[in-house]
């Protein structure tokens, strides 16, 4: 995947057939775990009051999300272009397809139980977490090249 082109109307990538279909079927996934209720602290009086209001206003911008999620993939989105397919995204919907990838990578981390090394916790992790690593680190790659770190000396 890589930035092809950007513009005022907003960015255009090109993807191989391959990442195409992985970044539909990743998206298509979210949410890809159960929403973790926030928890305000026990000292303050009007705590639970809070935590019910915070709590509603998550799960309706989750909602949101996961409706603009089908709207990011939809096939009319992607266009054949010899081996490739052309992504194009506005800047506004690609700051929303950032935060769903981003919302993938974290959540798969807190399935996973927010390990500290990465490198080494996919050798422990049972068959049912490993779909997590992997979607954790698809999600990341996809931040990856969203933002277009390839073009500014990341590594790729």
């Amino acid at each position: 995947m890589k930035l092809v082109k950007q513009n005022g109307k907003g960015f255009q990538y090109q993807l191989t057939p391959q990442e195409a279909h992985s970044l539909r079927l990743l998206v298509g996934l979210f949410p890809v775990a159960a929403l973790l209720p926030a928890k305000i602290s026990k000292s303050d009086p009007d705590a639970l009051e809070r935590e019910k209001l915070l709590n509603e206003s998550l799960a309706a911008h989750r909602k949101n999300l996961k409706r603009q999620a089908k709207a990011l993939v939809q096939p009319a989105k992607f266009k054949a272009s010899g081996n490739h397919q052309v992504y194009r995204i506005s800047h506004g919907m690609r700051e929303v397809m950032l935060q769903i990838l981003n919302d993938i990578r974290v959540e798969s981390w807190r399935v996973l139980g927010e390990p500290e090394n990465l490198d080494t916790c996919a050798f422990e992790l049972s068959q049912d977490k490993f779909k997590f690593f992997y979607l954790m680190n698809i999600a990341g790659q996809f931040e990856y090249y969203f933002l277009n770190l390839e073009g500014r000396g990341g590594k790729g």
